[in-house]
C-alpha cells in the first residue's frame, strides 16, 4: 500500500514523542507499526486512541467521539501552614477525589490528568496521560506521578499559594461500547467496581463513610467545593 512508505511524521496523530516512544519499542517503519496488534497499540498510546489508529490504518472508519465536557477540575488557595510540598499533594489528592466524583455522576473517562501549583516565586505545571479511566484508584495512581516530578523538581523550601488539578481528554462512557476489540483487564475492572460501591455509600449516606486514602481537608473544609468551572455546584460536591 502506498502508505507503507510513509514517514510516521506524515501520519495525524504521530508526535515527535510518540516516534521517538515506537522507536523505543522497535517500531521504526509503517510496515511494522501496520502488523501491531490492537492492544500493543492501546499499551503503547496510553489509551484508546492507540486501537483507533490502528483501526484507522486499516480501513475502518473509525472517529473519536465528540465531548460536551472538556475538563473537571478543582483548585485551592492553601492556608499559611499548608503551603508546603506535603500539604500540596495531600490537598490535590482531596481535589481530584472531588473532580473524579463529578465526572463519575456525569459519565465521562479521562485519559489525562493536569497538576498545577502557584508558588510564591513562580509557577509549576506538568501532565500526565492516564488510560481512560475514572476510578480513584487510577486517577491517584497518574498524581502520584506528577508529585514524583513535582518533588524533583520543585525547591523543597518553595512556599506553594495554590493548588490545582484537572481531568481532561474525555471519553464519554456512554459511547464506550463502541471500542468492541477492548476489554479492560481484571484489575481496572475491579477497581472500578470498588469505585462505584465507595460512591453508592457516599452518596446514600450523606457523608464520606469510605475513602481511597486518608481524607484530611485543610482549613476551613470543603476542599475543592468554593471553586467551580462555570457551573453550579451541586449537594454532592460539598460532602
Amino acid at each position: 500500500a502506498p502508505m507503507i512508505d510513509l514517514p510516521f511524521s506524515d501520519v495525524p496523530g504521530i508526535g515527535s514523542r510518540m516516534e521517538k516512544r515506537l522507536w523505543r519499542a522497535r517500531i521504526c517503519t509503517m510496515d511494522v507499526l501496520y502488523n501491531t496488534q490492537p492492544k500493543q497499540m492501546r499499551k503503547l498510546w496510553g489509551n484508546v486512541n492507540g486501537e483507533r489508529m490502528w483501526y484507522a490504518l486499516h480501513g475502518y472508519d473509525i472517529h473519536a467521539m465528540p465531548t460536551e465536557r472538556g475538563m473537571y477540575g478543582h483548585a485551592r488557595v492553601l492556608s499559611p501552614d499548608w503551603r508546603d510540598l506535603d500539604h500540596a499533594r495531600e490537598c490535590s489528592r482531596l481535589l481530584l477525589i472531588k473532580a473524579a466524583r463529578r465526572m463519575r455522576r456525569d459519565h465521562y473517562y479521562a485519559s489525562g490528568l493536569y497538576l498545577w501549583l502557584n508558588i510564591r516565586k513562580g509557577n509549576w505545571q506538568a501532565s500526565q496521560t492516564l488510560p481512560c479511566v475514572h476510578d480513584d484508584q487510577a486517577c491517584l495512581s497518574g498524581l502520584e506521578d506528577l508529585w514524583d516530578k513535582a518533588r524533583s523538581q520543585v525547591n523543597k523550601r518553595a512556599k506553594i499559594i495554590r493548588v490545582g488539578i484537572t481531568l481532561h481528554d474525555l471519553s464519554d462512557a456512554r459511547n464506550r461500547q463502541l471500542d468492541l476489540f477492548v476489554h479492560d483487564d481484571a484489575d481496572r475492572q475491579k477497581w472500578e467496581r470498588i469505585t462505584h460501591a465507595m460512591d453508592t455509600l457516599n452518596q446514600k449516606f450523606g457523608k464520606r463513610v469510605v475513602t481511597l486514602g486518608p481524607w484530611n481537608p485543610p482549613p476551613g473544609g470543603n476542599a475543592g467545593a468554593k471553586i467551580s468551572y462555570s457551573r453550579i455546584p451541586s449537594a454532592e460536591d460539598f460532602l
